[in-house]
């Protein structure tokens, strides 16, 4: 049996065998990044989500291109801002984790965005709001092949 992960400590998580897997999502560079480093709030999704807890942050192979990412030339340049201008971001790795604690409609949280929040997220009416608290970023990325929806990442490399 391949050891799985079952808590955090400090920036890494502590393994033992027969563990249970740690639910995982995939997203897209710069907006991992964003999530483990505390800049993003929120995760928004079409759909509402029952998972609590800590979970994996999967940052996917693909690169986002800013022209496929709709945004104006302010917001591009408001998202690099609020990254910290980073420039090189791990991809197809698993760079941290974060708590879900709760799930809304983006309605319900409107009137709290920052600035730096909203160009994070798609807050078209109709969305869900993954609230997320506490998050944890990896001193090393770990390599991983996410897949689209929830996923069990085993903390395996590819």
């Amino acid at each position: 049996m391949r050891p799985r992960p079952v808590s955090v400590n400090g920036s890494c998580l502590q393994w033992r065998k027969g563990g249970s897997d740690v639910k995982a999502y995939t997203v897209y560079q710069p907006y991992a990044y964003a999530t483990v480093a505390g800049l993003k709030h929120y995760e928004t999704r079409p759909r509402r989500t029952s998972i609590r807890g800590r979970v994996a942050v999967h940052a996917g192979k693909a690169e986002l291109k800013r022209a496929t990412m709709g945004l104006s030339d302010n917001d591009f340049w408001g998202l690099m801002q609020a990254v910290g201008g980073k420039t090189v971001l791990p991809l197809g790795a698993v760079v941290g984790t974060v708590e879900i604690v709760d799930c809304v409609p983006v309605e319900e949280i409107m009137h709290k965005l920052t600035e730096r929040e909203r160009v994070l997220g798609d807050y078209s009416p109709g969305r869900f709001a993954w609230v997320l608290q506490n998050p944890i970023m990896f001193e090393k990325s770990i390599p991983a092949r996410g897949k689209q929806g929830w996923w069990n990442w085993e903390g395996d490399a590819e």
